[in-house]
């Protein structure tokens, strides 16, 4: 692998603002295919005879790469054009491009966790051809994944019922449709406009039949960070397809810009790998080197999102392994469990038997199902429901979870700073949560929000940090009401002037 600082560096060709604005790199529009080309894609994905003979389908060939950091790659001549100015703009590392033939193509082979991925731009009319014969060549790329559903946005546009809006997630579309779509871009609107009629979808028959398109709805906001929940159910849907079909490589796609499908293949290497910390650690680094500069955005943007995603993989894996896990797992796994009911079907499959390895595999089905409530439940490091942090100092990573002291008084509770009594139950009352050698730790006493204020309020004038009154241990947030914080908010953040 060809590390960042080791290979030669090109100059940036701008800012990240310049890579949003230019215009030529992703999709600039050429002249619409003749028919004559449309007949001659057709002829590529149906194959030819000897494409189809006995004995030679699906032999997989390695797949090749361009090899080494060329600023100037031999492109091929209807591409030359578009492609150096994307390879310019994200600053494309060059060698880990498939190469056909004596060409260069715009899509490049990634390796994560020992995963082969294959990711690249979703194909414009000059480059079909391109993306025909990589299919052809290498029959163990079985899925193209478009990460959002830009690519039939015209036939979504149209009248045909099959382009209602669809829920969050992946859609199977024909592939015929796909390569059609990409063939006919820039020549369908105008067609559309003039009245005239548009030619049939490709037919596919033959090796290449074989391969399945797979739409993704829920992604289209090119310019936002993408969600937890979108980053989960778009890396499962590959993921899924690489643990069905072993062996088999899924390509990834997007209409904009270089990132997104690194992420996406981010999130499926982390569940494909059970949320190894040692991948998790390295992606950024492994993609920005195998990639682009510019390819790492998205993880970098969803920072926690990929944080928790290992998180929850992990923990899948440890109930779907025989035994037991370690004892902070497993204190995860009670807290979930006492909200697994909220999670089950109509039919009561939360009543899992948690002693037995098929209950606890049944378990982790359900819990998978239900990512959106799980992760914030997971995120929130177990606190109790209707509770929430105060952060005094910079947000920590609670996936570890919190530990709580369990409350030890027989009688009321008094504030330790204003000695006066307090009411648990309160929206005032607040309790201190530390950071130690084991972790995030919650006190079992109570304070009156207005007396904690004043004393952080102290020490910030003195430029000292906030410490539990008892244990002296560092105070980093303060465990609150959950519909109090944002009163609470504006009483310890603002600092004095």
């Amino acid at each position: 692998m060809t590390s960042v600082s080791n290979r030669p560096q090109t100059p940036h060709a701008g800012s990240r603002v310049q890579r949003d604005l230019a215009p030529a790199a992703r999709h600039e529009p050429t002249p619409g295919p003749s028919v004559t080309t449309t007949m001659t894609m057709a002829a590529d994905w149906r194959g030819r005879d000897a494409d189809r003979a006995p004995g030679n389908a699906d032999v997989c060939k390695p797949i090749r790469l361009w090899g080494c950091y060329d600023p100037a790659p031999e492109w091929g001549a209807a591409l030359q054009r578009d492609a150096q100015a994307w390879a310019d703009v994200y600053d494309v590392n060059t060698s880990r491009l498939i190469r056909m033939g004596n060409e260069c193509t715009r899509y490049g082979l990634i390796e994560l966790g020992g995963h082969p991925f294959v990711v690249g731009p979703t194909a414009i009319p000059a480059e079909a051809h391109v993306l025909t014969r990589i299919l052809k060549a290498h029959p163990q790329i079985g899925a193209i994944f478009c990460v959002e559903p830009g690519t039939m946005q015209m036939s979504a546009e149209s009248d045909d019922p099959s382009a209602a809006p669809r829920t969050p997630g992946y859609s199977e579309r024909p592939i015929s449709e796909y390569i059609a779509s990409v063939a006919r871009r820039d020549g369908l609107e105008r067609d559309t406009r003039a009245g005239r009629a548009t030619q049939p979808p490709v037919q596919l028959d033959g090796s290449l039949s074989r391969v399945q398109f797979m739409e993704f709805a829920g992604m289209e906001r090119f310019d936002a960070e993408i969600s937890r929940e979108v980053l989960w159910r778009a890396g499962r849907g590959v993921a899924e397809f690489m643990r069905k079909n072993p062996g088999k490589i899924a390509l990834v796609c997007s209409e904009r810009g270089i990132a997104r499908p690194c992420a996406v293949i981010a999130s499926a290497a982390l569940q494909l790998k059970h949320g190894d910390i040692g991948l998790r650690n390295a992606l950024i680094a492994t993609v920005v080197a195998q990639r682009s500069e510019a390819s790492d955005h998205h993880i970098n943007a969803a920072s926690r999102s990929f944080d928790l995603i290992a998180e929850f993989a992990r923990l899948l894996d440890m109930l779907r392994s025989p035994g037991r896990g370690e004892p902070r797992w497993e204190r995860k796994v009670h807290l979930l469990r006492q909200r697994l009911p909220e999670f089950a079907d109509a039919r009561g499959s939360a009543a899992a038997d948690w002693q037995t390895d098929a209950g606890r595999r049944r378990a982790a089905d359900i819990l998978e199902a239900n990512f959106e409530a799980v992760a914030p439940l997971l995120a929130s490091g177990g606190l109790p429901a209707g509770m929430a942090l105060l952060w005094l100092r910079d947000e920590l990573n609670v996936l570890s979870g919190v530990r709580f002291l369990s409350p030890s008084y027989m009688d009321g509770h008094i504030d330790r700073i204003s000695q006066e009594d307090i009411d648990p139950d309160s929206a005032e009352a607040v309790r201190l949560v530390s950071f130690d050698d084991y972790g995030l730790m919650c006190d079992n006493k109570y304070y009156h929000a207005e007396s904690v204020a004043g004393w952080y309020r102290a020490c910030l004038q003195n430029n000292e940090f906030l410490s539990n009154p008892v244990s002296r241990a560092p105070v980093v947030a303060l465990l609150i009401q959950e519909a109090e914080k944002a009163r609470l908010e504006s009483l310890f953040l603002h600092r004095p002037e």
